[in-house]
């Protein structure tokens, strides 16, 4: 497993480079495959002090972040160990600790510390070092060590006495002239053995990349709606797919220009003429003629967008569907269920969000189409979320959600729940799967500990399968508007036979480049006939 260590200064006057590369070349000569990665600076591999200004200042962090990731997962390709150089305060004396934190964060990363202890006394440099390690703590990122530069012979000892009782070990006291790096405390924080979260820039950055291998068309029903435009326009620039909105395009340049953009020239816009319209009603009188469809209900239903979008995804004009800014989910549902169809062998569809924290990702389900489902359905709930979480390379630990752990409540939600967990454990005994667990037992190992000392998905639960959809939609949007730095992308369907995604009408512009991102990698998928879900 790889190991990424930040080197972080806690203040000025520390050459942060001159550490990096001191901790470098003493890791390398144990492990030849150790890389030493500058996310900001002038070089080719790195990002540029004025693009860090421009992106920040914007309030584009997010995709900063991702383009780190990027450059990293370049960097760190084949690599076990990476040493990142940290941002000094004496390049950014405003921002260098947050981007410090954010990147640590980013590449799950484990930070070393760097203090100078010119002109401090010894329990002030440590008094720094861990308030420093608190806030880092506090970002459930892991604090390895720290090293004081500035040190003096005479200064020496009372440091040593200082940090004997510190929860911060120190790695060294630098000199003027030296680095001595402790062999014994290195070796250490090498075996250190951590769980990689996939982070959420990581998986962010991962989407957009896997997306644009391939450029899928999607087709945007809503094409006149603003958050859809300003997402079109942002897909179709970064490369993530072909965007093709339904509606006028003169009308839809005038509401981009309204928002100081331009509709990019090569940006498809597919205008509903009566022409389209009717080029897909005997296509779709053929499809529904066993339930009775006829020519005249056909025309009906081809006056709405997503019925048009829903037959271009029919008719392999387009590889995917996105929809639902401003339509409810049963609007852009029930053309998909009614033509597209459900894959082989699959009974019902469902969905999944993917709720994106800071440092680690969790696949929500159902949030978005089953009510009440029986308990064969929420076992198939379960192994759809599970399989779509493996399917993005995220782990697949799956819990199934009431008010009680174990065997502390009664009750049918309860019984429901056991029923479910048994079934998956019949039918797919590869997923690890545990239930009745509530939502801090399945996700906070110190309590699991005492709830489930015994469960091998409690405190670890990484797929959150609810028991109904009131429960799981309250959840995902509790999480979506009230937790810093979180971002729900989703609903993701599960089971059509071609890729079509629901949007919340709350939805953000980030949300929907994200939903088409994840729709075309299900077209991709499907295309490769290796379906993600």
């Amino acid at each position: 497993m790889r190991k990424v260590y930040i080197i972080a200064p806690t203040g000025t006057h520390v050459d942060t480079a001159k550490i990096a590369e001191s901790f470098f070349n003493f890791v390398s000569k144990q492990e030849p495959k150790t890389v030493y990665f500058k996310p900001i600076g002038s070089d080719s591999g790195s990002i540029s002090q004025e693009r860090v200004q421009t992106l920040l200042s914007s309030g584009n962090a997010s995709v900063l972040m991702e383009q780190l990731v990027t450059l990293f997962m370049d960097v760190a390709l084949d690599q076990k160990v990476v040493v990142v150089e940290g941002i000094s305060a004496n390049e950014f004396p405003f921002r260098s600790k947050k981007l410090n934190e954010i990147i640590a964060q980013a590449l799950n990363a484990s930070v070393i510390l760097v203090s100078s202890a010119l002109q401090k006394t010894p329990m002030v440099v440590k008094s720094e070092v861990e308030i420093e390690a608190q806030d880092y703590f506090e970002l459930k990122v892991q604090v390895a060590s720290c090293v004081i530069t500035g040190v003096e012979e005479i200064t020496k000892e009372p440091l040593r006495l200082a940090f004997k009782t510190s929860f911060v070990p120190v790695l060294a006291y630098a000199t003027s002239d030296k680095i001595e790096l402790d062999a014994i405390l290195m070796k250490q924080i090498r075996e250190i053995k951590t769980e990689h979260h996939i982070t959420q820039p990581e998986f962010r950055a991962n989407l957009m990349r896997q997306a644009g291998t391939e450029l899928m068309r999607i087709v945007l029903p809503e094409g006149n709606e603003v958050r859809t435009i300003k997402a079109a326009i942002m897909v179709y620039e970064r490369k993530i797919a072909l965007p093709v909105l339904l509606g006028d395009r003169i009308e839809i340049e005038g509401i981009a220009k309204l928002q100081g953009l331009d509709l990019p020239p090569g940006l498809e816009v597919i205008a509903l003429t009566d022409e389209l319209r009717e080029r897909f009603v005997e296509p779709l009188v053929e499809i529904r003629k066993h339930k009775g469809m006829t020519v005249e209900m056909a025309k009906e239903l081809l006056q709405s967008p997503i019925w048009v979008g829903t037959m271009m995804l029919k008719m392999a004009e387009v590889d995917g569907l996105v929809s639902g800014a401003v339509h409810s989910t049963a609007d852009t549902v029930r053309p998909a269920l009614q033509v597209i169809k459900t894959q082989p062998g699959v009974k019902s569809i469902s969905s999944s969000f993917f709720i994106c924290l800071p440092t680690q990702i969790l696949v929500y389900g159902d949030c978005a189409i089953n009510q009440k489902p029986n308990s064969s359905e929420l076992a198939s709930i379960a192994i759809q979320c599970h399989d779509t979480a493996k399917s993005f390379n995220l782990p697949t630990k799956v819990a199934m959600l009431t008010y009680s752990t174990g065997t502390s409540g009664h009750g049918e939600d309860v019984d429901l729940v056991v029923e479910a967990t048994s079934l998956v454990r019949s039918v797919r005994p590869d997923i690890v799967i545990d239930g009745p667990l509530q939502y801090d037992s399945a996700t906070d190992e110190s309590v699991a500990k005492i709830k489930a000392p015994h469960s091998a998905v409690a405190g670890k639960a990484s797929v959150i399968v609810f028991p109904n959809l009131s429960a799981g939609n309250i959840t995902y949007k509790a999480v979506q508007r009230s937790a810093a730095n979180v971002i729900c992308i989703g609903p993701m369907l599960q089971g059509l036979a071609r890729p079509v995604n629901d949007l919340s009408r709350g939805a953000f512009v980030d949300d929907i480049i994200y939903t088409i991102a994840l729709t075309a990698i299900q077209a991709q998928s499907i295309k490769e006939k290796t379906c993600p879900y």
